[in-house]
Order: C-alpha cells, then structure tokens, then sequence
C-alpha cells in the first residue's frame, strides 16, 4: 500500500538530541568489523569516515520488529537491520538473487536444488556471521525464524508468503534445508525472509515480540541498528560492530516529517540529507538549486501505481464490469497526468502488472483503455443508467450514479487527482463526493472494505505472482474480486515448477482481470528521492531507498566541525 503521509511537521529538537545520542554511542562502542585496512581517504572522490546523515520520512515505523512489519519504514529499516540467506535485486525487468558472493547482506554464498522433484533448497552459509552482540548467526536461527513465521501472534501479514514451505531442518551450523510441499515458481522468494535471533527470542514469547519499547535493545545483523526511537520524532540509527564492511557514517537520524514542503524546506535549508516521495511536480523548482547546496534526484523507474478500486457490494453500478470498464474509459489518464506535472515520470497504466515488470508487463493483449466518453456514454446508456429525472446525473431504478470517492488525506496529490477525475465523471453524468481520511484511517477502511470507491497508491509488484490482491479474501484484495475462472489460472500457475512454465497462466490471469476492471488503472509514477550533495554512494533499487547504507559516506570537509546539538550540526555542518 502507499508510503502513508500526513499530520505536523517533527520538532528540531528530538532529532538533534538524537544526533548526539549517536556520537555519543559511537564513542562508547568501537567497531570491531573491518580494521586499519578498510580506512578510504578523500581525494578523488574514494569515500571517507565519520559525519551523520539526516533523512526526512513521511511517517514513523509502526514495529522495529522485521517478521511484523508492515509500514513502508518498517520494511526499509529492516532492510538495512537484518539479513536474509538470500537477497533480491532487481536487473534487467526481473528479479535475481544474490548471495554473500554479490553482497555482504545475503547469508548464504550457495544454494541448490535437491530433494525428491528438487522440492528443497539446500543453503550453505558463509562462516563469521555474527549478531550485534557478538554471538554467531547459524542455521539454527533460520529454523526459528521460519518457526516464528508461522505464527499469527508474530507475523500474520507474512503467513501467506511461507504457506508452501513444509519445514525448515539445520544440517549442522551452517548449513540449512527448506523443505517445499512442491516445486513451484517462487520457492527462492520464499526463502530470503529477514533472519531474527533466536537466543534472543527465546526469553521472550512470541506475542511480545512486537513490543517497539524494546527497539534500542533490538539484537541484528546488518550494517545498523536502533539506538534511540523517540516515536513520532526521530529514530538514530548507529553502526552495528559485528557487521563488516563497516559503515562509512557515523550514524544516520531519520526525521519524522509528516509535512512534505517541510521535509523540502529541510533540504534547502540544508538541515535535511535524504527525502524520499518527492512529487514530480516539486522536481523542476528543487532543480535551479542553491549552488552552495545543489540537490541529485534518484528514480527507481515506474515504481508506484495509482487506481481507484471500486467495491461491488456498495453500488449497484459497480458490480456490472461494464460500468467500470465505462468509468475508466471517461477518464484521460494522459490529461491527467500532464495536469499533474507528471509527464517526466508517469505512464498510463493498464492491468494488474506494471509496465517495468518484464513478460507480463508487455503483453500486447493489455493497454491502457481508450479516452471515449461518446463510447462510456453508450455502454451506461446500454446498462440502463440514464439520466431520467433531467437533473444531469444519471439515475437507474431510483438510485443515481453518484458515489464517494475515498482518498488519503495524506497525499499530497490524491486531492488533485480527485478533482480532475470528479470533473471528468461529472462530464458523463456522474456524481462523486470526496471523502479524506488520514493515512492510518485510509488503510484501515481498505482493509475493512469501508469505502465506495478509493483512490488506491500501491508498490508495482516486482513478481508475477498475483495471488495477493486478486485471490478472494486475500489482504490486498481492497474490491473483493472473486472470479472463479481467474482463481483457476492463478492456482495453475502456483503449480508450475518454474517461472517460464507459470507466466502463460499469470498473463491468462492478467487478461481475464483487465476484461473485469475492478479496478480504473491510472498510471505508473517514479519512485522520486531527493539527495544533497553532501551524502554520496546513495544507490536506492526497487526493493528499500536505503539498502546499500552502509556504502553512503559524506566528504569530510562538509561534515559538522561542532559537537552534535550545535547550530553548525543543526544545519548540517555545510
């Protein structure tokens, strides 16, 4: 679902007592990855040590705990936190997956097929891998953190991605086996889940384990771990001393900046290092920069997708797919789009896939629904919405076709859109009252099926699996489509043994959803982050903004020269 935004903008103040925190912490706790060898200098743009890093995040992590993260901070944080056997990257449209060989966040340097019908994968971990504590990380971990995912008081929102895995045996320290009821396309997803410790998790049960007070004791094996979290403010992240390569920076505050024009004001201001979410439209104006400050824009390409999902059961006209397929088609997604200042960024969508996704997202049988309001006018005509009361709406059996249009209040341009698409209804004869709702208000009434239509901002799937938010009582499926025959594809698919096999079923599937349009697709958008110059080595991929943190390093000379808490560190020692 959409990274939530909304509410006031964060104090200074908590995330420069947080910034000491983090120096202070630094000097408490040497690193004992690396070593003098590992040291870079500056010259020639080769990274150098030291510095904090600022970055301003719509809304605050909901859990610290990865099994149980749900927000879109949760998810990156537990990214840069924890490793997985494996790790996923994205290359060339689709999804590869690397191990320690390719980076040091995967814990396994092989795998293999084996097992009868090669229904198991056989990881061999690297040696060394140690938690933040200094105890080692084996296989036996990995039997607890496949143990945990199947826990509902832990991490129900997960369940469903492990729902194929059998058991999870240790061959000996370092070597795991997952055991698959069969051979399907997505066993190697299945495998890559953040790895928790289980000598910590031990002392505690396992419906404790979403207790966030515990988030500076939080026990982990990536590049960073949690050293403060004051909730709705700022969270200080430092470097964790098992983790080798050691990180560039000294540490990294996230700011809670529920206002977007004060997280950019922030990188003007040069308080503010990183801002993800930027708006397109804000692009052009943040690119005649300040040139004591000048500012990079990094795109992960189509990343986003806009749609308005309608729910059958709160209209009339939304259970005739007809209707839908008209709704849409009384929409110009291009206008929109170039209303919205989105021309460098946005494509029109057209199907459950998105444009980027290789094999699916190019199939020539689905393209984006024709702008015909002479053909939309004809098709609920045909369906018995007439206009028969002269009042400009059109009405069938004494119900008008007049609805409310659910949006996140939070974003800042669902209220744009809402405009332009009540404007173009209206145009057809069709009425549609806006309803905002808070970002926590907006998902949960997703969730509850407590809308009319919604306007729905949702991550581009990078898999082909669409069982998520196409299968009846699945937790995305926000329109509560139910199609046998689609259901029928998409279990064929589930049960072909490798990727090429499963995608002529998915592509069926894909196909039969567009022809029922439960959803209007609008568009595909970049994912837009804003990044001084001050912070380097910034690489975001499809999978976290923040993925590679411990490669970031800022020149020394644009580092604070005060001690943290001072003017010079508030506005970021330029």
């Amino acid at each position: 679902m959409r990274r939530k935004r909304g509410g006031t903008a964060r104090t200074l103040a908590g995330a420069l007592a947080l910034a000491a925190l983090v120096a202070g912490c630094r000097a408490e706790r040497a690193p004992r990855g690396g070593g003098e060898g590992d040291t870079a200098s500056g010259p020639g743009g080769a990274p150098e040590r030291g510095g904090i890093a600022v970055l301003a995040e719509p809304a605050d992590m909901e859990t610290p705990v990865p099994l149980a993260a749900r927000s879109p901070l949760d998810r990156e944080l537990a990214g840069v936190m924890y490793m997985g056997l494996t790790r996923a990257a994205w290359r060339d449209g689709e999804v590869h997956w690397q191990t320690s060989n390719d980076t040091p966040m995967a814990a396994a340097y092989h795998w293999e097929y084996t097992g009868p019908d090669s229904t198991a994968i056989r990881f061999r971990m690297r040696g060394g891998l140690r938690w933040s504590d200094g105890h080692p990380l084996t296989a036996a971990d990995v039997v607890h953190t496949y143990r945990l995912l199947r826990d509902t008081t832990v991490a129900a929102d997960l369940r469903a991605g492990v729902a194929e895995i059998d058991s999870v045996t240790a061959e000996n320290d370092s070597t795991v086996v997952i055991h698959y009821r069969r051979r399907y396309a997505e066993m190697l997803s299945a495998s890559a889940a953040a790895i928790v410790p289980r000598h910590v998790d031990a002392r505690t049960s396992p419906g404790a384990l979403r207790d966030s007070r515990a988030a500076a004791e939080l026990v982990v094996s990536g590049p960073f771990r949690i050293a403060a979290w004051a909730r709705g403010d700022s969270i200080a992240l430092v470097p964790n001393p098992s983790f080798s390569p050691k990180p560039f920076l000294d540490g990294i505050v996230i700011r809670i900046t529920r206002d977007p024009n004060s997280a950019i004001a922030g990188l003007r201001e040069g308080t503010v290092d990183v801002v993800r979410g930027v708006d397109p439209a804000q692009v052009p104006h943040l690119r005649s920069p300040d040139p004591r400050r000048p500012v990079r824009f990094e795109r992960d390409r189509w990343r986003f997708r806009e749609a308005i999902a309608y729910l059958p059961s709160a209209h009339p006209a939304f259970a005739d797919p007809a209707v839908r397929r008209a709704l849409g088609m009384a929409l110009d997604v291009p206008g929109i789009i170039r209303a919205l200042g989105m021309q460098e960024s946005a494509t029109p969508a057209a199907g459950p896939y998105p444009a980027r996704l290789k094999g699916l997202g190019d199939d020539p049988k689905i393209r984006p629904l024709p702008f015909d309001t002479a053909a939309a006018d004809s098709i609920l005509a045909e369906s018995g919405w007439r206009d028969g009361d002269g009042d400009g709406i059109r009405d069938r059996a004494g119900r008008a076709l007049s609805f409310v249009l659910t949006i996140d209040a939070g974003d800042p341009r669902a209220g744009d859109v809402a405009r332009l698409v009540q404007r173009q209804w209206r145009a057809i004869g069709v009425a549609a009252e806006t309803r905002r709702l808070d970002a926590e208000t907006f998902g949960d009434a997703l969730a509850r099926h407590a809308f009319q239509a919604a306007l729905v901002g949702a991550e581009a799937r990078l898999t082909a699996d669409l069982a998520a938010e196409w299968t009846p009582g699945a937790p995305l499926n926000f329109a509560r489509y139910a199609d046998a025959e689609t259901a029928r594809l998409m279990d064929q698919a589930r049960a072909q043994p490798t990727a090429e096999r499963a995608a002529p079923f998915w592509r069926a599937a894909a196909e039969r959803i567009v022809q029922e349009q439960p959803h209007t697709w609008l568009y595909d958008y970049d994912s837009i982050m804003a990044v001084s110059d001050r912070l380097r080595g910034v690489r975001p991929d499809p999978f976290g903004a923040y993925r590679n943190a411990w490669e970031w390093w800022i020149p020394r000379s644009r580092q604070p020269r005060a001690a943290p808490g001072t003017t010079d560190t508030a506005k970021g020692g330029r």
